[in-house]
């Protein structure tokens, strides 16, 4: 598996919320793109239809460094680690 970054923009894009960046293991960029809309529709309570993907910021491998953003961790060892609940992380 590998790990990927997915930015989802829901209806919060409507009062100028940013999206929502998750981190996710999948063995390609649509089995992760898919991935990340299933979790995202189902905790933010939002229709597939009303989410869209960021393709500017989608891509192979964990938001950089420097990336200046939050991001929810996905990937199976960080939710262990969490106790099972989503990880958020600021990169800096």
């Amino acid at each position: 598996m590998k790990t990927f970054t997915v930015t989802i923009a829901g209806t919060e894009r409507f009062d100028g919320e940013a999206p929502y960046t998750w981190v996710v293991e999948a063995p390609d960029v649509a089995s992760a793109m898919h991935k990340a809309l299933a979790y995202h529709a189902l905790s933010q309570d939002q229709r597939l239809c009303d989410l869209e993907i960021d393709p500017l910021h989608t891509f192979e491998g964990p938001p950089p460094e420097n990336c200046a953003y939050y991001w929810n961790d996905l990937r199976p060892a960080a939710l262990k680690a969490d106790g099972a609940g989503e990880r958020d992380h600021l990169a800096q």
